[in-house]
């Protein structure tokens, strides 16, 4: 049944169609997607009370489009189809070649109408498909995948994307090689006037996860914490996660991304796919949410790197954190100790520290899975210097901090051989954003020595 693929080549040639309406743009442009104003996923984030029906529209989706289409006969030979102001891709045989790696626009006539697209994978690889959408409210646009059995001469359909008006759709594959169809349909409205745009990428290397670009893609995580480690494989590539909580919890996430090249985001949306906030790189968040299913996204919205893999870590604090206990304070400069210069034992720090403590709740239980964040508040222009950590399974945490604001020497301490300048500091501790009781409440940040004989 490949000569029907010929045909639909050589008919373009033949009728002279060219695109047929499409406009053929260079190379896909260098932004991912406008995310629009995001929202930080933050540690004093409130519930989302809105969220009074946490059912997933994901579960019951859009119409679905046909599952398989049967090419027709008159697909071996054309006759002469009269070209329109909007293309006259309509039907999969008159379906439209795409070059992978290329942009292509095109318009809708009127509301349940498709335009088709063609591609041809000639290796294995991943396939990425993606559209930009109109963005009116009143329109609303879908993607399909299709996969020709030339066998069978139909198309089967091997992933879609039915989001509501003005979001970008997006669906990926791993492909075998053979001839991909690629289907724009008008769910809602049309336009006339504001072109969409499809583009066709394929990824010769790629994670484990894949495909995994979308919702109805993603993998299913439960309610249990995990961490996964994955690729951003091109341009377009999304790695999108479900959870699931069974009842109001605090969510901690992750994103750690050590290339010097790619830059990632995390996104994340409720069952309706309303965004809950974002996350950058490198950064923990932590976000109250009631029950209900929960997608968490992974893209690069500018660069990526395909050899260096990130590192995604969920988890859920098991209960609200009331104190800490500190257990010790390490330090650089030669001056770790628990000592006491004549205004009671301190931990006298410098510059480079590491805090150990444990968390525990209202009732003495130690809190797994918790962020817990310091403030150091120097003297030298009262700068306050930030820490964080997430607590283990035992509610045990091991916080690095960097005091990158010298002491002023506020006061002195005399010893056999040496005048010790320092300052006495403040240390707060919180979770969630909630001061928490703790067992140190000041430290002795030591400024410089003299030797005084």
């Amino acid at each position: 049944m490949k000569t029907k693929l010929v045909g639909i080549t050589a008919v373009l040639v033949t009728l002279g169609l060219g695109w047929g309406g499409i406009t053929t743009h260079a190379q896909t442009p260098a932004i991912h997607k406008d995310l629009g104003v995001t929202t930080p996923l933050v540690q004093n984030v409130a519930p989302n009370n809105g969220l009074n029906n946490s059912k997933d529209f994901l579960v019951i989706p859009k119409s679905e489009l046909s599952q398989s289409i049967t090419l027709p006969s008159s697909a071996r030979s054309f006759s002469a189809v009269a070209d329109d102001t909007y293309g006259t891709n309509t039907t999969p045989d008159q379906a439209l070649f795409i070059q992978t790696g290329q942009a292509y626009q095109g318009y809708i006539a009127a509301e349940g109408e498709s335009r088709w697209f063609y591609t041809q994978v000639t290796n294995p690889a991943k396939l990425t498909s993606f559209l930009s959408v109109v963005n009116s409210a009143t329109v609303d646009y879908d993607l399909s995948l299709y996969y020709l059995n030339e066998e069978t001469s139909e198309i089967e359909q091997v992933a879609f994307s039915t989001k509501g008006p003005t979001q970008y759709e997006q669906l990926s594959h791993i492909a075998k090689a053979g001839y991909y169809f690629i289907r724009v349909s008008s769910y809602q409205g049309a336009d006339t006037t504001n072109p969409f745009t499809v583009f066709a990428v394929t990824s010769d290397s790629y994670d484990a996860s894949e495909p995994d670009d979308n919702p109805w893609l993603a993998k299913d995580k439960g309610s249990a914490p995990f961490v996964s480690t994955q690729n951003i494989d091109n341009r377009f590539d999304e790695d999108w996660t479900k959870v699931t909580l069974t009842a109001q919890s605090k969510m901690n996430l992750r994103l750690d991304n050590t290339s010097a090249y790619g830059t990632y985001q995390l996104q994340l949306f409720n069952a309706n796919l309303v965004s809950q906030g974002t996350l950058a790189q490198n950064t923990n968040g932590q976000v109250t949410l009631p029950a209900g299913t929960y997608y968490i996204q992974v893209l690069a919205p500018s660069t990526f790197d395909l050899t260096t893999p990130y590192k995604l870590s969920v988890n859920y604090q098991t209960a609200d954190v009331s104190r800490v206990a500190i257990s010790n304070i390490t330090t650089d400069g030669g001056v770790y100790g628990f000592i006491n210069y004549g205004q009671g034992n301190k931990w006298r720090v410098k510059n480079n520290i590491v805090i150990s403590g444990r968390a525990f709740d209202a009732t003495g239980n130690p809190v797994a899975n918790a962020i817990v964040t310091t403030n150091i508040t120097t003297i030298l222009n009262g700068k306050v210097i930030p820490g964080t950590a997430t607590t283990d399974a035992s509610g045990n945490f091991t916080m690095p901090v960097n005091i990158d604001n010298p002491g002023v020497g506020q006061y002195t301490f005399q010893s056999s051989k040496y005048r010790h300048y320092y300052d006495i500091v403040r240390i707060q501790f919180f979770s969630n954003g909630k001061p928490l009781n703790s067992d140190i409440s000041t430290l002795y940040h030591f400024a410089y020595e003299i030797y005084t004989g």
